[in-house]
């Protein structure tokens, strides 16, 4: 952690589990039961004074629970929340004791606080202690329903302390799948400055010595010189044709890593996948395969930015003679259409659609984009195969 980061390591509160409108409808679906304290209060005879100490004490209880809640930024601090589940114990037990034993519902509060707030270790003897002051204040009341108090703040707590043990859990797997791409993108990196090193070390090398030799040749033997300026440039070009070489290697995708891809991205959009193979990939030439692989990234990304679809079909399969790769969703079709036409999809250096339509125009197929009859939008594109060395002749 940083210097400024104020977030305990040992408790739930720097995970992202509520964010916008969904922590907001959380806090109001939470804060909405304190109407049966509130109702009953009202409807009993209460002094001015002992009205004064609700409003007050409410306004405490009310606080503590907000104050508890993480901020925009995620984070919280442990004693933030001990800060919050001290407040709202005190007005509990003032409220249950003076006012209405209704108000023994804020122990519940503490106990969700505890559950999701902090680890087991922490929250369990705070789930524990309230469970059993509520029981004991409502015995002393002589209420009769002190067990089922009891009950449903225990109950309630421990649901939120799985709750909190779980969205822990995913925050760390997301930590640890950032840390995966991470040292993977470096272990690419250094895997491609290898590769770079070893490609051009010698004919760098060469290229060096030729154009000294031809330096040192050149006023007495030009001739020499001149076959060593040749070879100087044979060598050059042929130390270009291997990186670029070496370079679409690296940029080349594959089916299996793009269908991959997809799935995860249209899985975290909500967005339902299905894939339909009938091609086996083994038997689909590199480049053809490369095109198929830029189509499904192609669609997949258009599907999640511009359709708003809910399910997405993909099927590679033989068309025509060679093979296609058509991706279906069923979002806004013909607005769909419309929007994946712009410039906005299309990118810089051939990427979007018309990247797409150049790949195909290089093996001799083609790119359909368009609204289907039935809703949604299709992106097909077919590509010829060359034929088998049986049947070339």
């Amino acid at each position: 952690m940083t210097a400024t980061d104020t977030t305990d390591p040992r408790t739930h509160c720097g995970d992202p589990y509520m964010s916008g409108r969904g922590e907001w409808a959380g806090i109001a679906l939470g804060m909405a039961w304190l109407i049966i304290p509130i109702l009953d209060t009202i409807g009993s005879r209460q002094t001015p004074a002992r009205a004064v100490l609700t409003v007050v004490l409410f306004a405490v209880a009310a606080s503590a629970y907000l104050f508890a809640i993480p901020g925009a930024s995620g984070a919280q601090s442990r004693w933030r929340v001990y800060a919050s589940i001290a407040a709202m114990t005190a007005a509990g037990v003032v409220l249950t004791l003076v006012v209405a034993s209704s108000w023994a519902i804020l122990f519940t509060y503490v106990c969700v606080l505890a559950g999701i707030h902090l680890p087991p270790r922490q929250a369990g003897p705070i789930l524990l202690a309230s469970v059993a002051l509520a029981i004991a204040i409502n015995l002393h009341e002589g209420t009769g329903v002190a067990f089922s108090w009891g009950a449903s703040a225990f109950g309630l707590g421990a649901l939120m302390l799985a709750l909190g043990r779980l969205i822990q859990a995913n925050a760390s797997l997301r930590e640890a799948h950032a840390q995966i791409r991470e040292l993977a993108v470096e272990a690419e990196r250094e895997r491609f400055a290898r590769d770079l090193h070893d490609l051009l070390g010698h004919s760098l090398s060469v290229i060096t010595l030729k154009a000294e030799l031809a330096g040192r040749l050149l006023p007495a033997r030009p001739d020499e010189a001149q076959r060593h300026v040749r070879e100087l440039e044979a060598v050059a070009r042929e130390a270009l044709g291997e990186v670029r070489e070496t370079v679409s290697g690296y940029r080349r995708p594959t089916l299996a890593g793009e269908l991959a891809g997809a799935r995860m991205a249209l899985g975290a959009a909500g967005i339902e996948m299905r894939v339909r193979e009938r091609h086996p990939r083994d038997e689909l030439p590199a480049d053809v395969e490369a095109l198929l692989a830029w189509a499904v990234r192609e669609g997949t990304t258009n599907v999640i930015r511009h359709s708003g679809a809910h399910r997405c079909e993909i099927a590679i399969e033989p068309r025509d003679g060679g093979t296609s790769a058509e991706i279906n969703d069923d979002g806004s079709g013909i607005d769909s259409a419309a929007a994946r036409t712009n410039r906005d999809v299309n990118g810089a250096g051939g990427n979007g659609l018309d990247g797409l339509r150049e790949r195909a125009a290089q093996l001799a197929g083609c790119v359909e984009a368009g609204a289907r009859p039935e809703g949604g939008f299709r992106l097909r594109v077919v590509v010829p195969l060359p034929p088998a060395p049986g049947e070339a002749a």
